[in-house]
């Protein structure tokens, strides 16, 4: 057997393992037998029907493939709307030229002099 396909047998009985550990916890919490046979099932299947287990493996990646991109959109875009755009309007609400692009003073130039002499430590971390 090579070490492609045991990889691939391990990753399906793990999916497997892990589909019957969620079983088992509804089953704490819901208190119904038919979960506790559905991880017995799910258990029996991976270690003893390898197509069968291929299968539900392939089918539950697949669902969690496209559920895991689904949710990254949808909380991306919450996120974006609910805090970021809030605290943007805010930000611009109560500051005023915070880049300093705007010439306010009369000014010929935005060129402010800075009375600065450079040391060796200034050049250390300049990032």
């Amino acid at each position: 057997m090579t070490f492609r396909k045991k990889t691939a047998e391990l990753k399906e009985l793990e999916t497997l393992c892990v589909l019957a550990a969620f079983m088992l916890l509804l089953n704490l919490f819901l208190h119904r037998q038919t979960f506790v046979y559905t991880a017995l099932a799910l258990l029996l299947i991976g270690l003893f029907v390898k197509p069968v287990a291929r299968i539900i493996s392939r089918v539950w990646l697949g669902f969690a493939e496209v559920l895991g991109a689904f949710n990254s959109k949808v909380i991306l875009t919450l996120v974006f709307f609910l805090f970021l755009t809030p605290i943007a309007f805010l930000f611009r609400l109560f500051t005023k030229n915070p880049l300093q692009l705007k010439n306010e003073s009369g000014l010929k130039s935005m060129y402010k002099e800075r009375n600065h002499l450079y040391s060796s430590k200034d050049f250390e971390k300049m990032w």
